[in-house]
């Protein structure tokens, strides 16, 4: 197999074969007749010096531009424009170009103006054509996460990218293989670690509409063709059915609710010619039936009555040629298409604008600052849109779906559930889940459903499942995580935990996550060594895992490693500056060191950070308390057992503080309350003793 790009000329008999596969469509192909779908994949350099009209004019398409690096010969924002506001986070952010790159900077400022926080994410690729938007990818040792802000290029201007206005993700959004799938050709993805690719592709590719070409691109070196009318080595997708046609494109321009692969199925399997139903199970939500998304494009003119009357049937291809770009070709590039079915319409000029009256348009629904085609070819009325789909829950989108496979519905509400996190949903995940278990031959279901179960914190509930799940699938390490996580929640098969953590990273080591795990639970059988080595280890792999950061300080705190601990803790508020946990724990340290102001503003910083949590108060009070503010202390000592009523530390120093303070009868209630928790406290009886109780 030759893997490098071909520089000889092209063959005159290969020139004629491809003028043959391109006239003769009229062959419709209904079933998998293609031989080289499990050939393998060889890029889109070796289809040029055969396609070199077809390879050309593909680069010109907003397909082509899916997913590539950004370099300053790609430039098109503004980087000289001012920072964006956060409200809820309290974060700026702003794009920037810096030392010959590309920069994405989250900075804080205090009252005085004064920035107190800043980190920089390079951004390394861009993900989108351009004609809506541009997004960007930072890299960090093979794995890709997203970064807030996105360059709007029909309004010129930036703002958050989806979804951050709502949950500011920061730079922690990995770009999982689902996505990856439709914004690039075959990535070399990291089995059973999400975001991590060994190497990928820039943009679509010339196979993921062909198909695999490593057969074709070797028979024809080899001097052979094909004995008859259709090339059966690579995939035209012309030869195709009508819906195999519209597959091909549906695979990426096909938005519901919830998306599954069925059983078996990875995120790069599907294979132009195959029925995507076989590869996908799709549902839609109630609410989102007439919602014009992004990628709605195959729903939306199924809806349409060209679509549904016309013969032959319209596919994508009628109005759109996937081997040229259209963006700058004007109205008459699509009007051509209309008229040669619509030659004569009462009342309408031929050189009108075809869809802008009769494909409008629209904002699309999560995206701000972008319009996109409505693909629903109809007379816009003002009436609302209809639904086919009134009631609360979710609709297959494939027929086999609504008889078949009733697991599949339980996988889906348990994923939208989560999504949107509706309790009551979840629920009725767990119930079908429940009643389907005999059809879940593959464990997902019941993982889904333990897992679920244990979030709801019924961690006894959710280890039947879980073992299940594990039964079925033993080599999966996120199930065999779960699993461990839930036996610890419930205190149960204490022997069995390490192991399943030890066998779930032995499956996949680049699994930080699980290793902050199994830190945490050496920490707990203390091996306190041991743990400290995992931690190193998960920051090792993903060096911006706050987490992993975290729990290294503390443990190296715990071990009497200051100086190491203070470099831990400082680390983890330089990703998060408002990790209330990581505030506390510095300033405890600062406390054994003697840095008392220095405690002080971080035990500041902790309670505006996490304002609930009761330990941030606790500490807060207990550093008042050292330096004889007792007002103060009270106020953050009652909050912290106001919150937390069994939080025996903070009731010991309120009832201290009531008693310097001479509130006697506060701080014989405060001591009773101790007595109740713990009747031989030593504190509190002193207290006890000394008001006369």
């Amino acid at each position: 197999m030759i893997l490098t790009k071909l520089v000889h000329a092209t063959p005159l008999w290969i020139c004629v074969l491809i003028l043959i596969s391109a006239c003769n469509s009229e062959t419709e192909i209904d079933s998998i007749e293609f031989t080289g779908l499990n050939s393998d994949y060889v890029g889109d350099a070796l289809c040029f010096d055969c396609h070199e009209t077809q390879w050309t004019g593909f680069q010109d398409h907003g397909m082509a531009k899916s997913y590539y690096p950004l370099t300053s010969s790609n430039i098109v924002e503004d980087f000289n424009t001012d920072p964006i506001w956060h409200s809820e986070s309290e974060f700026w952010y702003r794009a920037i170009e810096e030392d010959g790159a590309y920069w994405q900077e989250e900075f804080r400022l205090n009252a005085q103006g004064e920035q107190i926080h800043s980190l920089k994410r390079r951004m390394d690729f861009v993900v989108g054509s351009g004609n809506a938007a541009r997004t960007y990818l930072s890299e960090s040792n093979q794995r890709l996460y997203q970064l807030p802000l996105t360059w709007y290029s029909q309004v010129k201007q930036w703002d958050f990218s989806p979804g951050y206005e709502i949950a500011n993700k920061r730079f922690g959004r990995l770009i999982p293989d689902r996505c990856m799938s439709c914004h690039n050709s075959y990535p070399h993805s990291v089995e059973w670690v999400e975001g991590k690719y060994v190497d990928a592709p820039d943009g679509i590719s010339c196979e993921r509409c062909h198909g695999p070409g490593g057969d074709h691109v070797e028979l024809r070196l080899a001097g052979g063709g094909p004995t008859g009318d259709t090339d059966y080595s690579i995939v035209n997708p012309m030869r195709l059915s009508h819906d195999l046609q519209m597959d091909v494109c549906q695979q990426c321009h096909l938005h519901t609710s919830v998306s599954l692969l069925r059983d078996d199925r990875g995120p790069f399997d599907f294979r132009p010619s195959e029925r995507l139903q076989d590869h996908l199970a799709l549902f839609s939500a109630y609410d989102s039936t007439n919602k014009l998304d992004v990628i709605s494009h195959a729903e939306r003119l199924s809806q349409s009555a060209c679509y549904l009357s016309g013969s032959p049937q319209m596919t994508c291809t009628t109005c759109h040629n996937p081997h040229e770009g259209f963006r700058d070709k004007g109205p008459e590039y699509f009007n051509n298409t209309c008229n040669s079915c619509h030659e004569s319409v009462p009342d309408h000029e031929l050189k009108v604008d075809c869809a802008s009256c009769h494909m409008p348009k629209e904002i699309a629904d999560g995206t701000p600052h972008a319009t996109f085609t409505d693909h629903w070819i109809r007379v816009v009325q003002d009436e609302p849109l209809m639904s086919t789909h009134k009631e609360p829950g979710l609709t297959p989108y494939y027929e086999r779906d609504q008889t078949e496979l009733e697991h599949l519905e339980a996988v889906a509400t348990l994923v939208h559930a989560t999504q949107t996190g509706n309790i009551d949903e979840l629920e009725k995940g767990i119930e079908l889940a429940r009643s389907s278990r005999n059809m879940d031959t593959t464990g997902e279901a019941s993982f889904l459903m333990g897992v679920s179960l244990w979030r709801l914190g019924r961690s006894e509930e959710a280890i039947e499942p879980l073992e299940a799940s594990v039964q079925m699938r033993p080599n999966i390490p996120e199930r065999l995580n779960a699993l461990a996580q839930a036996y610890e929640s419930a205190h149960q098969k204490q022997n069995q935990i390490g192991s399943l953590y030890e066998r779930a990273l032995d499956i996949q080591p680049a699994l930080a996550d699980v290793r902050i795990n199994y830190g945490r639970y050496l920490e707990t059988e203390g091996s306190l060594a041991e743990a400290i080595i995992q931690y190193r280890l998960a920051i090792e792999e993903k060096p911006w895992l706050v987490q992993a950061h975290y729990n290294l300080g503390t443990a190296l705190l715990q071990d009497g490693e200051f100086i190491q601990a203070e470099a831990a803790l400082v680390q983890t508020l330089n990703l998060d500056p408002d990790h209330s946990e990581a505030l506390g724990n510095l300033g405890l340290l600062l406390l054994l060191n003697e840095r008392i102001d220095a405690a002080g503003e971080y035990f500041q910083r902790a309670v505006k950070a996490a304002p609930e949590n009761p330990v941030a108060h606790s500490n807060l009070g207990s550093w008042h308390f050292d330096l004889g503010n007792f007002d103060a202390a009270v106020v953050h000592l009652d909050r912290a057992v106001t919150l937390d009523p069994e939080y025996i530390e903070a009731w010991e120093n309120l009832a201290l503080s009531y008693a310097r303070m001479d509130r006697s009868a506060d701080a014989v209630r405060a001591a009773e309350h101790v007595i109740e928790l713990n009747p031989d406290n030593p504190i509190a009886l002193v207290i006890l003793d000394a008001f006369g109780r």
